[in-house]
């Protein structure tokens, strides 16, 4: 008699590998035929009351330490599955900067699961930190957090990274000091360092124990030291450094301040600008000392006729204002000439004060 075998079922005993697969929630797929691709394990739909996954990140935060700019950091997070089913990760979203190389998609019971996270840390300078964001099925923790710190520096640093000056003509020299040294290169060496100035000079040694900023690898002391009287005005260009440093050869350091004069003239030139006959002028020049010893202004005169000039101290010893006034009946025409202002200082005995402006 034909029996149907369908619908049958047979009472045939599970092996042991059946029943470790059942409780962990895995469907056993049949060996593949010869010549086929071999299936994967797929999880089984949890029934109400199953025992969950559940994931949890041992170390949820990897400092670097201090990485060279434009380097790549990379980072292998464990995720560990402590529960008794098998645990789903189900996307890993990093932040802006940073990128997932790399997940374990499922992770055993008892097991550990990998996030490989790296940051490109070219567009960054300072203290960052990368976040990551890890969704799981592990519905009492469906998200972890994971985070990248590191302290971003340039291949080849110096602090402060400036050079400025604040200085006035006569006044002792100055120098000013750059610790120079490498992120990423422990070996490195100053070979050279060139000023832009003839009246500032730069040297360079080994930093001591006492002057070495926090970081490994060799550190330098880059001097520059500014003359005592060098020429009245604004200080700028680059202090070149060349190292060995097999990626970055050249350092600039850039330089910044002001030179004073001794005796400053505000404005330098006393324009009246261009104004009608007969019409009332006024204006004043501010004579400022920068100097440490007090000075006098013993007396002033000018070789434009109609124009009077008066001291008034408004510091003593430091700051004059000189009111200047002319005549209404100054004649048409330019105003060209000069005030004079005599001085107590030995350096500069008289000052000369360009005279402009143009009578309609």
């Amino acid at each position: 008699m034909h029996r149907d075998h369908r619908n049958a079922t047979f009472a045939t005993p599970l092996r042991p590998l059946a029943v470790a697969a059942l409780a962990a929630g895995l469907v056993l797929v049949a060996p593949p035929a010869p010549g086929q691709p071999a299936p994967t394990a797929q999880q089984a739909p949890v029934s109400p009351g199953a025992p969950p996954p559940s994931a949890i990140a041992p170390a949820p935060v990897w400092d670097a330490g201090i990485v060279a700019k434009g380097t790549r950091v990379a980072h292998e997070f464990v995720i560990r599955n402590t529960g008794t089913a098998v645990l789903q990760i189900r996307e890993v979203r990093p932040a802006c900067g940073c990128t997932v190389a790399s997940y374990d998609a499922t992770i055993a019971p008892g097991a550990d699961g990998k996030v490989r996270a790296e940051v490109d840390t070219a567009g960054f300078s300072g203290a960052i930190a990368k976040d990551i964001t890890v969704f799981t099925s592990d519905p009492g923790n469906p998200m972890i957090q994971l985070t990248v710190r590191a302290q971003v520096r340039a291949a080849l640093d110096a602090q402060p990274g400036y050079f400025r000056f604040l200085h006035v003509v006569g006044a002792p020299a100055e120098s000013g000091t750059q610790v120079v040294w490498s992120a990423d290169y422990p070996e490195l060496k100053v070979l050279s360092a060139t000023s832009p100035l003839p009246a500032l000079t730069v040297a360079f040694r080994p930093a001591t124990a006492a002057e070495r900023q926090p970081g490994a690898g060799n550190q330098w002391l880059v001097t520059a030291t500014l003359a005592s009287e060098p020429p009245p005005g604004p200080l700028s260009g680059d202090v070149r450094i060349e190292t060995n440093h097999p990626r970055k050869k050249v350092l600039e350091i850039p330089i910044a301040g002001y030179v004073r004069p001794t005796l400053m003239v505000t404005p330098p030139t006393a324009d009246f600008g261009s104004f009608s006959a007969g019409e009332p002028r006024k204006g004043s020049v501010l004579i400022t000392n920068y100097g440490s010893a007090p000075l006098q202004l013993l007396g002033v005169d000018s070789d434009v006729k109609g124009l009077v000039a008066r001291i008034d101290e408004r510091e003593k010893g430091k700051r004059f204002d000189l009111a200047l006034t002319l005549s209404p009946g100054i004649g048409k025409g330019p105003l060209r000439g000069a005030l004079r202002v005599r001085t107590s200082s030995p350096k500069q005995p008289l000052l000369e004060v360009p005279v402009t402006g143009e009578v309609r």
